[in-house]
């Protein structure tokens, strides 16, 4: 089942769906990161992930 994450962040588009939680989580990392400056861990992003 697909998993899919949306940035919480305002004004930001940014939306990722994979095969797996643990890609999501990874490419959320890179993007809070490089977008927003923001360093979170996995179950913060693992916790606002849709499966569906």
């Amino acid at each position: 089942m697909p998993s899919k994450f949306e940035c919480f962040q305002d004004g930001c588009n940014f939306m990722v769906r994979a095969d797996s939680d643990d890609e999501v989580v990874h490419l959320v990392q890179e993007h809070a990161q490089f977008t927003h400056d923001l360093t979170l861990d996995d179950e913060t992003i693992a916790a606002e992930i849709e499966h569906g």
